[in-house]
């Protein structure tokens, strides 16, 4: 067949045309000895007529073992390219011979002088047509079924919900220029051979494909014109995807760390907690030892003293303790909340975070500010008391 259509072609470019369809091609044609062999093989293949035409009055057929007595000489040729299954006069003719689907990778289009087996820079019309073709192909492996008679297929696709979504293939040539800048099919397809997840992917994809035509049409052209959109909700939704799959181990983690600062605040709670009864006690203590006649001047000094170091002891070291050690936390949690802020799944955790944050957090920072109330308080008494019985019993006695 190679032989046969590389033969067509050579003669087809020499030939001073004179009429072309479909079904055949005609025109004049000087036989030279460098051409020749091509319309031997058309004789082998029984789609040629070659008629002389020296003597008007006397047109008679040229059989192939009289060709050679033609060298140098114009004839006309009717070479009947219907019966060459890969020969199309027009791209039109091409089309309707493939439209779904390249039947043959050897192929010539007359029309726009394009042979397969030649190197070419480029041709726009075959450029864009296998594209297409790439993307027919690309949904026919996406498909639940599909329905093809003649030049008319769908593809069908099930939802979960027994509703079906069809695509119509339908296309004409002027349509092929839409295609000029469609990509993305073959990493799609490597992402779709990972062993691991392709599944996944394949069913995001068709998700988002299902739902665009749902939201939009189910015409072909629509999805070639809208593709880089789809290409962007299927990017988006594996994201989701990832965060979604990853989110249990997040979650466990999350939930640790979680604890673990509900671990601390409470711990700051029994600190804060005890603090606000054991204060009072130790300060009633120190109140108990003072000398209330007033002749024991030195001892009162002394307890006055060790209630100013008691006071420095819990002001300074315990308490102060205490609001770093909740500042630490609330660092924590909000390094933890801008962690996680990016991904959308996990915003219940983020909001039992800041709720955390707010009210937990915020519970402890009004205990410390108690415990700091009664602890000025008290000492304020210790020293009231001291001026006291300095004041109007020791130096009157």
């Amino acid at each position: 067949m190679k032989e046969l259509l590389n033969s067509v072609i050579q003669v087809k470019r020499l030939l001073d045309l004179k009429e072309a369809d479909s079904i055949c091609i005609k025109g004049f044609f000087v036989i030279t000895q460098s051409n020749i062999e091509f319309i031997e093989v058309m004789y082998d293949n029984n789609i040629i007529d070659v008629l002389s035409i020296g003597d008007p009055d006397n047109i008679k057929n040229i059989f192939k073992e009289d060709i050679n007595h033609f060298i140098d000489e114009k004839v006309h040729l009717e070479i009947r390219t219907g019966g060459i299954n890969c020969y199309f006069e027009t791209i039109n003719d091409f089309l309707n011979g493939n439209k779904f689907k390249l039947k043959n990778e050897l192929f010539y289009i007359a029309e726009n002088d394009y042979y397969s087996e030649e190197p070419t820079i480029g041709n726009d019309f075959v450029n864009n047509y296998n594209k297409n073709i790439e993307l027919i192909d690309f949904l026919r492996s996406l498909s639940h079924t599909n329905y093809l008679v003649g030049n008319q297929l769908k593809y069908y696709f099930y939802r979960i919900s027994n509703s079906i979504v069809e695509i119509d293939i339908k296309y004409s040539v002027q349509d092929l220029d839409f295609f000029s800048e469609l990509e993305g099919f073959q990493e799609l397809k490597n992402e779709f051979s990972d062993p691991i997840s392709h599944k996944d992917k394949k069913e995001l994809f068709i998700n988002e494909l299902v739902n665009f035509i749902e939201n939009n049409s189910s015409e072909y052209l629509t999805i070639v014109k809208n593709w880089k959109t789809i290409l962007n909700y299927y990017g988006k939704s594996y994201k989701l995807y990832l965060a979604g799959f990853s989110f249990e181990k997040i979650k466990t983690s999350s939930n640790e760390h979680f604890q673990k600062l509900l671990d601390r605040i409470y711990d700051s709670i029994s600190k804060v907690s005890g603090y606000i009864f054991g204060i009072p006690i130790g300060f009633i203590l120190l109140l108990n030892y003072f000398d209330y006649t007033g002749l024991l001047i030195f001892k009162n000094i002394v307890i006055l003293v060790l209630s100013v170091l008691f006071f420095v002891l819990i002001w300074h070291i315990l308490l102060k303790n205490i609001k770093e050690s909740i500042d630490v936390i609330e660092e924590d949690i909000e390094g933890f909340i801008i962690l996680i802020s990016t991904v959308a799944v996990l915003n219940p955790i983020k909001e039992k975070l800041e709720n955390l944050k707010m009210k937990s957090i915020k519970k402890q920072r009004n205990k410390l500010k108690i415990v700091k109330v009664i602890t000025i308080a008290i000492f304020a008494l210790t020293v009231i008391v001291f001026s006291y019985i300095f004041l109007d019993i020791s130096i009157y006695l």
